[in-house]
């Protein structure tokens, strides 16, 4: 206890000293108001001038002689009552102005608060600190230490009640917030808890019964002297009355006692905060008594009834005064969710279910989960501003199946907590019962908020939504946390059998509500989530029974079902339910992209990735066709997105599984792996392209650049550097021509060239020349290494040497390329095959000039230039002719 008190005094120090310093920030900005006031009052003094306000305006000039005979003229020939001519009201007399009092200064801040704050503190902890001091020296025995603290509380009280009523019969309205019996009394009734709880829990001097009357009547003086004095004293009290366990220590605690004794201060505060209207009071202690539930729960983890018990008799508080009362006779229509009462709710909720980790036996779990769960249900139920409580139910029930003990297993024997690890998989404790528990609390969350449903017609959104989704995901949480407890993720037919009962309740709920909704505004929230429970209990039940691709196959085709029963019936929520399963779906086969582990097999095409990919692709395609009838929304594009990814992961696994011998996951790869992955992404950004041309979408634009930027990500980095067979000198499989270097290079290079012409009219410029250059740079690179394939065979490793007639034949092909590229570009008026031809010249130019001039000897030197003059002659005198071509004509004579 040494190191509380000290503690206390080292947190007070920098609190006081922050304290301190923010009221000395704000201190001369109120001085300066006040002395501005103060000046402008002496002045008026001095002046004469402060008089009372004239509150009736100013008298109206006298009106002439003619102007009253036409006046009473016209009130003759309007006939109006004698009354009308009455005399007005006499004005109402002037308000005086009053000078306002000023505000209190520093000095009567510290002299007549501060002080009286400090104080009370100081008495209450001097209470408390006599009775430890007198335990530990032992100058007292028991008798007298009781005695000497119950006489310091009771004087404490005499003088609280003394100054209180002294203060009002003087009125010390100068001083309104002097807390001089504030501070008193709650100083008294601090000292006055302390010593009842140390005569019970620590020296057993008096009885149960004995300590709940003394308790309950200083609660019951503490809640009046509250009333009396205000919201102050009831803070103090209950901050007193909840640290006094802490202060009073004892080496043999008791947990029941201090179950009792926090039943008294929770239960006066929430009766003084209904008394005076003070919520803040109410929200304070139930927070306090859930800080002392954790502290019970993992300090007598060994006694487990304390632990319940005041699990159980505080929510049971916190409900019916931070629940049940305050929102008494709110309608359906006009219920909102009471965010702090769920709050409070919801702390609960938690401590329920620490407070159960220390049940071992599956009976205690089912009675004690089973009846946390049906008290937030019945709150739930009857108070519509705590709907929210049914989720918390819901979430109660899952836990307790989830955290359910296991079958106690023989010493020696392995034994897991969680199911699914080396070792076995212990079932959890008493398992008929466990299923039961299941069974029975599922049907008691769906059965009554299905029943809120329809008894509250009018219902608001968020209450109707909490109601719909406790009935629907309660029960199938349910479901998914006992498979994995019962079966740890195995295959199981009677939980297979299971999902499909509750989908079949499901079903027949939704056809229920639709034929009985009418002009509720509840109950088409309900068919919509009972749609969506049928799907997703079906999702279930395929995932239970099914293994391998069959389940990523069978949760794309209950997307695809589901798609059409949203299109059928109209119900928006099924819509999501589509994104849903396609998330599921890609979920599972990131965790699996093999779909069927290592039994794909060996033949190409048509194996498991076919079925597995194929089925996915065609399903979401098809559920984005239909969706789209009714709106392109987020839903439609995810389906078509869906669809564009599984159809590429099924191009680029068959490309692996065919290069790999059905190893898809084989982390080596070679050049051609990586052109028939290069030209699968030019492919794909082609269609998408085409299909935004058609019917410009989000979708295919983003689509398309992901597809050239994973492409250019191959050439650049597999293709250009770390497979080139030049550089890693792999074998070209193959003949001179018909080899490999056809699908590693030429093919995707035709696929960007055809990228670049396909999107030259809807895509922006710097698109088109990307796509156009790295057709051009996969051109030339298949170019290249056919050459040097020609004239090396199979390896063609940059250490084989070159001879001269290699050399002079790529410079030969390169002018060749630029020839054929102006040619066709001159033909056709092709401005993009002009411009490639100009980069291939350009780039013999350079050969020329910096390679063969120095590599090249005799014949073939001059060959060299003597050629690639030639070229540059006759394409100066193409473009001649194209320009004299394109020329303007003259016009005409006149």
């Amino acid at each position: 206890m040494d190191y509380i008190f000290l503690g206390l005094i080292v947190l007070a120090l920098p609190i006081m000293t922050i304290a301190g310093f923010v009221m000395a920030l704000g201190l001369r900005a109120r001085t300066r108001q006040l002395e501005e006031r103060l000046g402008v009052l002496e002045r008026a003094l001095a002046a004469g001038t402060l008089a009372p306000r004239e509150a009736a305006a100013e008298p109206a000039p006298a009106e002439s002689p003619e102007a009253a005979e036409a006046d009473v003229d016209d009130v003759e020939e309007a006939d109006e009552p004698d009354d009308a001519l009455e005399e007005p009201p006499a004005p109402p007399a002037p308000d005086v102005v009053l000078p306002q009092p000023p505000r209190p200064g520093l000095e009567e801040r510290l002299g007549s608060r501060w002080a009286v704050w400090v104080g009370g503190v100081a008495l209450a902890l001097g209470g408390f600190l006599l009775v430890r001091f007198s335990v530990e020296q032992g100058y007292f025995g028991p008798e007298m230490r009781l005695f000497g603290a119950a006489v310091l509380a009771l004087a404490l009280i005499a003088a609280g009640e003394w100054f209180r009523r002294r203060e009002r019969a003087e009125g010390f309205v100068g001083i309104p917030s002097a807390h001089v019996p504030s501070v008193l009394t709650a100083a008294g009734t601090a000292t006055a808890f302390a010593t009842v709880y140390a005569a019970y829990g620590l020296y057993a001097f008096i009885s149960p019964a004995t300590a709940f009357v003394l308790l309950g009547v200083i609660s019951l003086a503490t809640l009046t002297a509250a009333v009396l004095h205000g919201p102050a004293l009831a803070a103090l009290g209950l901050l007193a009355a909840l640290a006094s366990p802490l202060l009073v220590s004892t080496q043999e605690p008791a947990p029941w006692a201090l179950v009792i004794y926090l039943v008294f201060p929770v239960g006066a505060a929430y009766a003084l905060a209904r008394l005076r209207q003070w919520r803040w009071l109410a929200v304070a202690a139930a927070l306090g008594a859930a800080l002392w539930g954790v502290v019970i729960a993992l300090n007598f983890a060994d006694q487990v009834a304390p632990a319940l018990c005041n699990v159980i008799i505080q929510t049971l508080l916190a409900a019916i005064m931070l629940v049940v009362d305050p929102n008494r006779g709110v309608s359906d229509e006009e219920a909102h969710p009471d965010l702090l009462a769920l709050g409070v709710l919801a702390a609960f909720a938690l401590l329920a279910v620490l407070a159960s980790t220390n049940i071992t036996q599956g009976a205690g779990w089912a009675w004690f989960g089973g009846g946390m769960t049906l008290l937030h249900l019945a709150i739930a139920v009857l108070v519509a501003p705590a709907a929210g409580a049914a989720l918390l139910a819901a979430a109660i029930a899952t836990a307790t199946l989830a955290l359910w003990p296991v079958v106690r297993i023989a010493e020696g024997e392995p034994q897991n907590v969680l199911p699914g690890g080396p070792g076995g998989v212990p079932l959890p404790d008493a398992l008929h019962l466990y299923l039961g528990f299941g069974i029975l609390i599922g049907a008691a969350l769906a059965g009554a908020c299905l029943w809120r449903l329809v008894r509250g017609r009018g219902l608001a959104f968020l209450p109707a939504a909490c109601y719909a989704a406790a009935a629907t995901l309660g029960p199938l949480a349910l479901l998914v946390v006992a498979y994995w407890r019962v079966e740890a993720f195995a295959a199981s037919i009677p939980f297979a059998f299971a999902a499909g009962a509750l989908a079949l309740g499901a079903t027949v709920v939704a056809g229920f509500l639709r034929a009985h909704q009418g002009e509720a505004r509840a109950l088409p929230l309900g068919v919509a989530a009972f749609a969506a429970a049928t799907v997703a209990a079906l999702a279930l039940g395929l995932t239970f029974a099914l293994e391998k691709g069959m389940l990523t196959v069978a949760f794309a085709l209950a997307a695809l079902g589901t798609a059409w029963v949203a299109a059928q019936t109209r119900i928006w929520v099924l819509r999501y339910v589509v994104g849903a399963l396609g998330v599921l779906v890609l979920g599972r086969i990131v965790w699996d992209p093999a779909i069927a582990g290592g039994d794909l097999g060996t033949t190409p095409i048509f194996n498991w990735l076919l079925w597995g990919y194929g089925v996915p692709a065609l399903s979401f395609a098809l559920s984005a066709r239909i969706l789209a009838r009714e709106a392109r929304d987020r839903i439609t594009r995810l389906s078509e997105s869906l669809a564009i990814v599984f159809s590429a992961l099924l191009v680029f696994f068959e490309i692996r599984h065919w290069i790999n011998d059905g190893d898809i996951l084989r982390p080596a790869s070679g050049f051609v792996e990586a052109g028939l992955m290069a030209t699968a992404g030019l492919l794909f950004s082609l269609v998408m392209v085409r299909l935004d041309a058609r019917r410009p979408d989000a979708v295919y634009r983003i689509a398309s650049l992901a597809f050239g930027a994973f492409t250019l990500v191959v050439a650049l980095l597999l293709l250009a550097i770390t497979k080139n067979p030049y550089i890693t000198g792999m074998v070209i499989a193959g003949g001179p021509v018909i080899n490999g270097l056809l699908l590693g290079y030429l093919i995707p290079a035709v696929a960007a060239l055809a990228l670049a012409w396909s999107a030259r009219r809807t895509r922006p410029r710097w698109y088109v020349q990307l796509a156009a250059g790295l057709g051009l740079l996969l051109q030339l690179l298949y170019m290249l290494t056919e050459i040097r394939r020609l004239f090396q065979g199979p390896t063609i490793g940059f250490n084989q040497p070159t001879g001269e007639t290699e050399l002079w034949v790529y410079s030969v092909a390169l002018v060749g390329m630029g020839v054929i590229l102006l040619a066709l570009g001159l033909l056709w008026n092709i401005r993009l095959a002009r411009l490639l031809s100009a980069a291939y010249i350009l780039v013999a130019v350079l050969k020329v000039f910096l390679i063969d001039l120095s590599s090249l000897e005799g014949a073939l030197r001059a060959l060299s230039f003597i050629g690639l003059g030639l070229v540059l002659v006759g394409i100066g005198f193409a473009y001649q002719k194209l320009l004299a071509r394109t020329r303007a004509a003259p016009p005409a004579p006149s």
